[in-house]
């Protein structure tokens, strides 16, 4: 019976830390802030399971009751230092996918509660991140020389446009001189928790482009961007 009511109590905290998780960029769960309903929420699973071992305890035994205690307690305190630190073990987690998949666009928060994504630096030297066009996954290099979204031919196929059917029309300078672009308006473009739509963009003629370009248009409509180090972040408004 008290393990079943120990169960029962780290299970409420489970859920707890969950829905604070979930409501974390509101603030508030219902009526309460989060760090109310989080107190709320230790302190009821604390008089849940503290209270089963001596409620259900057939002989009381003050010493075995206060071990018992001590050990629950400690757990309890564990998982709210846990929720406390949130923020950080997510940065580290974050870190760690960073390195290993440099493509993939690591969100956060920052002290002013702005959400922010973080790129980490390929071992080609450059910066890419992920994301979908009209839905077709696809990977962007970052490119600040580029003052529109460029598209390879696949991608643009995966992406409902039929190349051969476009014109190539709009002349743009590469590294190796003048080439020509097809203007299309691509419905919507998702990096990460931002969603562009009705952007402006190149695609590439069939062969002549491997990789997508994510250009300044894309760029200026985040609130800033940055490069520090192998790290680039991209910051939501203002």
């Amino acid at each position: 019976m008290r393990r079943r009511y120990g169960w029962l109590g780290l299970i409420l905290l489970g859920v707890a830390a969950v829905i604070l998780i979930v409501r974390h960029s509101a603030g508030s769960v219902g009526s309460l802030t989060t760090d109310e309903f989080g107190r709320l929420a230790y302190l009821a699973a604390l008089l849940l399971i503290v209270g089963a071992g001596v409620v259900t305890s057939r002989a009381f035994d003050a010493g075995t009751a206060l071990r018992q205690a001590s050990i629950w307690i400690a757990l309890l305190l564990g998982l709210v230092l846990l929720y406390s630190y949130r923020m950080e073990f997510a940065g580290i987690a974050g870190r760690v996918v960073g390195e290993l998949i440099p493509a993939y666009p690591v969100t956060s928060t920052d002290p002013l509660g702005r959400q922010v994504i973080t790129l980490r630096r390929a071992s080609n030297g450059h910066f890419a991140v992920r994301g979908t066009v009209d839905g077709a996954a696809a990977t962007f290099l970052i490119d600040t020389g580029a003052s529109v979204l460029t598209l390879s031919a696949q991608t643009a196929r995966a992406a409902g446009f039929d190349p051969a059917a476009l014109r190539y029309t709009a002349p743009v300078m590469t590294a190796n001189g003048q080439a020509f672009m097809a203007p299309v308006t691509i419905a919507r473009l998702q990096i990460g928790p931002v969603e562009l739509r009705n952007l402006r963009a190149y695609v590439a003629p069939p062969g002549t482009l491997d990789d997508n370009l994510l250009g300044v248009n894309v760029l200026d409509r985040f609130g800033s961007y940055e490069v520090r180090g192998d790290e680039m972040t991209l910051r939501i408004g203002g």
